[in-house]
């Protein structure tokens, strides 16, 4: 029973040497890529046309409040990019949505092994930026765009190879998003999104501490 217990003792001391204190810092960051198109095939002749992109990267700061509890800061960029018809002569028109990110988050980090860590964050997101639009080949109309998001991620997971150095991978999150496109003063549409997904949108993340 007393080598049981000091077995347990010792672990439990390997995760508190490995666990984030009070004052600790990092920097992390995201960067993400997709996209999309299709393929159309009459007699033998396949033409390709783009479909929907998207761009994001954002650098965080993250700062331990307490043990294992961080608040953070991620300032950043994304751009969306979806078809918006056709031209006369067929050639594809878009739509291009970029925006400035301000996304503060909190985070807990739960140690389930000595390098592997359960990293449940709650986040808040904010976005300011333009909507352009193609009318034609020579026309293209801008409108001010703005962006508010709200989640949590469940799926969150950090590998930590090295003492400075984490891995931050999420497989899946609870969130709800809202862009809003304000044409003029009295016109404006508003695009409402609620997610619940596993492997959805799967992002990798690396941390730095200090």
């Amino acid at each position: 029973m007393k080598k049981l217990l000091l077995c347990i003792a010792l672990v439990g001391t390997g995760f508190a040497l490995h666990a984030q204190d009070r004052g600790d810092m990092l920097v992390s960051g995201t960067l993400s890529w997709n996209s999309s198109s299709s393929k159309n095939t009459v007699a033998s002749t396949s033409e390709t046309s783009k479909g929907s992109r998207s761009f994001e990267f954002i650098p965080q700061f993250h700062y331990f409040v307490i043990d294992r509890l961080s608040v953070g800061l991620g300032i950043g960029y994304t751009l969306d990019k979806s078809p918006n018809g056709r031209t006369a002569n067929d050639e594809q028109l878009f739509n291009k949505n970029g925006m400035f990110l301000l996304k503060p988050m909190v985070s807990y980090y739960l140690p389930l092994s000595e390098k592997f860590y359960y990293v449940p964050r709650f986040y808040v997101g904010l976005g300011f930026g333009k909507n352009k639009s193609e009318i034609n080949n020579t026309e293209i109309t801008e409108s001010d765009a703005s962006r508010f998001q709200i989640g949590l991620a469940l799926l969150n997971f950090e590998f930590r190879p090295a003492e400075h150095i984490g891995i931050m991978f999420n497989a899946g999150e609870l969130g709800y998003q809202t862009t809003t496109i304000k044409e003029d003063s009295d016109n404006k549409t508003s695009d409402r999104n609620f997610s619940l997904g596993l492997n959805l949108g799967a992002t990798i993340g690396f941390n730095y501490y200090f």
